[in-house]
């Protein structure tokens, strides 16, 4: 009987989809990616260990992640290389010498289920290696560099590459050690084999079998995992600020001319301070006092715009997008009505949804209290987030 390592590759990024970190902690409802991910190989026969390649600079963020799994066999985390090919490298060389079929899969590919693994694994033990794939569904054209098409390349010829692939272990290493003895870098595990000269037997693979690379792509697994998509979140936001002579009058990222200004520790703009806060409790995470502390000097005079833009980056880390905006201004002074639009236009331009989402109002205390009394300035919000992209 077979026993099968899966090392999954895992030190990715999120560029892509806007994200400061690694896209495979992006939630897809009770789980994040890569938990959906690593629920899926386990459930594979026979599999002996998961070897986990990560990023240098994560690896106990990685561990603190996966530490409430409960895994039916032991998982290493090592570190991964500049390329794919150098990052499976290092993973196979911690695969258990009694593992006789080793698996490669994308940490990025949530949706693949128990059921691909046993078949690629099948497949490798019967054939030396195998993929799994889907035909291609569209019309695929040789291109030369002026862009004039060369030949029309006969479609039930043509399969998308995915992952899992699936080796016999010794013909592996050997076609690693044969690319990196000739220099050659594959763009899959499978065309290492491939360059050795060795087949690759196609396991037909399933369309839904996505790897995450976008937003959008974040909803679609939703859907394909049964996950509710679009589930709607709302928070509400409140700020208040003293005036004080001589400080800038900065709202929803808008210099606005007068003598007297909101006082804080950033550009105090107390709008986008109760709207930030909105978005935080919508997202049911913590208020901006703790993301940045008003003792922390590396954030004295930031604007908060800049501010906003990295609550919004919050916001994607969770999988959560801004649907609806609505904050209220609460002042005897300045006047708003001439800014209102430029400020919309700002915030638009962080968030990335319709103008006709986002609603700025103004209005005054009635000369009542210390509002009132023109000694400060408040602002109350109130947001709606979806999970997914809206």
């Amino acid at each position: 009987m077979s026993k099968i390592s899966c090392i999954v590759l895992a030190a990715g990024a999120g560029r892509r989809m806007g994200l400061e970190h690694n896209k495979v902690y992006v939630s897809l409802g009770r789980k994040s990616v890569i938990q959906w991910t690593l629920e899926h190989v386990a459930g594979v026969p026979n599999l002996q260990e998961i070897i986990l390649v990560v990023a240098d600079s994560e690896q106990e963020v990685m561990k603190e992640h996966i530490q409430s799994m409960i895994l039916p066999c032991p998982i290493q985390i090592v570190v991964g290389g500049e390329e794919r090919q150098y990052s499976v490298v290092n993973g196979l060389a911690h695969v258990s010498p009694d593992c006789d079929i080793v698996l490669v899969h994308d940490g990025a590919r949530p949706v693949a289920d128990a059921d691909s693994f046993t078949k690629v694994a099948d497949g490798a033990k019967l054939y030396g290696a195998a993929v799994v794939a889907v035909p291609s569904t569209d019309t695929v054209k040789r291109v030369d560099a002026t862009g004039v098409v060369i030949e029309t390349l006969q479609r039930q010829e043509l399969y998308n590459m995915q992952t899992p692939q699936g080796f016999q272990k010794e013909l592996f290493l050997k076609a690693q050690a044969h690319a990196q003895a000739t220099n050659f870098l594959g763009t899959d595990d499978v065309s290492l084999v491939e360059h050795l000269g060795e087949p690759v037997h196609i396991v037909v693979g399933d369309y839904k079998n996505i790897k995450i690379t976008t937003l959008n792509d974040v909803s679609v697994a939703k859907r394909y995992l049964g996950v509710d998509t679009n589930k709607m979140r709302v928070g509400f936001g409140y700020d208040i600020h003293r005036f004080k002579e001589g400080r800038p009058c900065i709202l929803g990222g808008v210099t606005i001319e007068s003598p007297i200004g909101p006082d804080g520790h950033s550009d105090a703009d107390v709008l986008i301070h109760a709207l930030m806060d909105a978005m935080l409790g919508a997202a049911g995470i913590r208020d901006i006092g703790y993301y940045f502390p008003p003792e922390d000097d590396q954030y004295k005079g930031i604007s908060s715009v800049l501010l906003l833009e990295k609550v919004n980056s919050l916001l994607k880390e969770q999988g959560l997008q801004a649907y609806n905006i609505d904050v209220m201004v609460i002042a005897e002074a300045p006047k708003l009505k001439p800014h209102i639009e430029e400020m919309k236009a700002n915030l638009q331009r962080v968030l990335e949804i319709p103008l006709d989402r986002i609603s700025i109002k103004a209005t005054t205390n009635e000369m009542l209290g210390a509002l009132g009394r023109r000694e400060g300035i408040a602002a109350q919000a109130v947001v709606t987030l979806y999970e997914g992209e809206v």
